[in-house]
């Protein structure tokens, strides 16, 4: 990623030095102090200067990134593995990316606080090693809650399980056959999640992936200022990362999945636009150069919280003309709102996650290498910056997107996105 420096060690010494003349005592002293001044100050990376960071947005080309010992953002931080970690943001270089968008968890800061800021502290080195900048994406409001009384299911158990759960309706279970017979009796079969009494079917899609911290911990605002004390910790360490470039307040606030008892979808939808606008504003206020953003799910959910964002970000996996007429929609607005754009989630091999999830035709390696080579050239003529979904196959939820084996081995997909990353820029005229 092209970062802006506004001084060199060199050009400050030139500039400062002048002729190399001997000079009296009193000027040499002074010429020390001002050499002490440019190596403590001006030989930083100028990442974090009081105006925020200076990122030339459109360049970056970075990833998700989940290491593939974990199958949720709670286990990467809970069974941090650095031997791991390191492997795996080095083959993220390797391929030609720039960034990473690191996914961190509530409930690993719970757990051991000072181990959990410790092990991002590390993980923002290592990002630093491979010269990787990084998005903190803070918040989540994706996945399902876990249940106390969950077993281990496969997933086609549990889908047999949803059809005859007399709960649903007819046109509930029309609706998960339509999204996951294909997934449930074919490739996914024999894939697991945790099911309860009450644990809503798109589980099947969701697996092991909860929100973070959840609608349930949000209702009670008395559970905000906990929520308050680990954002706080999170900012304090990373605006004073010179890999941090920006921080997520809260991944697709609008994907809500899993309603609890009393509150409706337009209520659960306010009420998250109102933590999200509430801690947007305690970080502008605490940490005024930190860089805000927030990971919409589509363009019309980047509007509704536009104003508590310093750059805009969306979401999108729709293909072709779809994907265009999305792409020059969020250019449009973020131009009415002279504001950068990022696209941080993109280019996994789906057809929209939910219309038929894990589809036979775009989950081999022949259909992901026709996904990228018609969906890479579009994002790429965009002129924005953007991150991939789907790298190292691991425990998440959706290993058919991924491009990477554990053990290195690249899929038909990685090795076509390395060539088109590492492929030479025309010069302009």
């Amino acid at each position: 990623m092209a970062l802006e420096l506004t001084h060199s060690r060199r050009s400050f010494r030139t500039s400062i030095m002048g002729s190399p003349r001997r000079r009296p005592p009193a000027a040499r002293l002074l010429l020390a102090l001002a050499l002490l001044w440019a190596w403590t100050f001006c030989s930083r990376p100028a990442v974090w200067a009081d105006e925020g960071p200076k990122v030339a947005w459109q360049t970056i080309r970075g990833v998700n990134f989940f290491p593939s010992y974990a199958a949720n953002a709670h286990e990467v931080w809970q069974k941090f593995d650095e031997k791991v970690v390191h492997r795996e943001l080095g083959w993220a270089k390797g391929l030609g990316f720039n960034g990473v968008r690191a996914w961190l968890s509530v409930p690993a800061y719970e757990e051991a606080p000072s181990v959990f800021l410790q092990r991002l502290g590390r993980f923002l080195d290592l990002c630093d090693r491979h010269q990787l900048n990084v998005m903190l994406v803070v918040f989540d409001c994706c996945g399902i809650e876990p249940r106390a009384d969950a077993t281990p299911t496969t997933i086609h158990q549990a889908y047999l399980r949803f059809l005859r759960d007399d709960r649903l309706t007819a046109a509930e279970k029309e609706l998960l056959r339509s999204r996951y017979q294909q997934f449930a009796e074919g490739r996914g079969r024999e894939m697991w999640a945790n099911v309860g009494s009450d644990t809503p079917f798109d589980v099947l899609f969701w697996q092991h992936w909860s929100p973070n911290p959840g609608l349930r911990r949000l209702q009670s605002k008395k559970n905000w200022a906990g929520l308050e004390e680990y954002f706080i910790s999170v900012l304090r360490l990373g605006a004073g990362h010179p890999r941090v470039i920006a921080f997520d307040v809260m991944n697709e606030p609008g994907c809500l999945f899993d309603l609890p008892g009393g509150i409706d979808r337009p209520g659960a939808a306010a009420l998250v636009n109102e933590f999200v606008r509430h801690m947007s504003r305690l970080a502008r206020e605490g940490f005024p150069a930190v860089v805000r953003t927030i990971g919409a799910q589509n363009v019309d959910q980047m509007k509704v919280l536009a104003n508590e964002a310093d750059v805009l970000s969306f979401h999108t996996y729709r293909l072709g003309a779809q994907l265009s007429e999305q792409l020059e929609q969020a250019k449009a607005f973020a131009h009415t709102q002279n504001k950068p754009l990022l696209l941080t989630e993109c280019l996994a091999n789906t057809d929209n996650w939910l219309k038929t999830h894990g589809e036979e035709r775009l989950s081999n390696d022949e259909g992901q290498l026709q996904h990228y080579e018609q969906i890479l050239p579009i994002i790429q003529r965009s002129g924005m910056g953007w991150y991939s979904w789907g790298f190292v196959v691991g425990r998440m939820f959706t290993p058919f997107t991924d491009i990477l084996y554990s053990n290195g081995y690249r899929r038909p997909a990685a090795v076509y996105l390395e060539q088109q990353l590492r492929k030479p820029k025309r010069p302009s005229h």
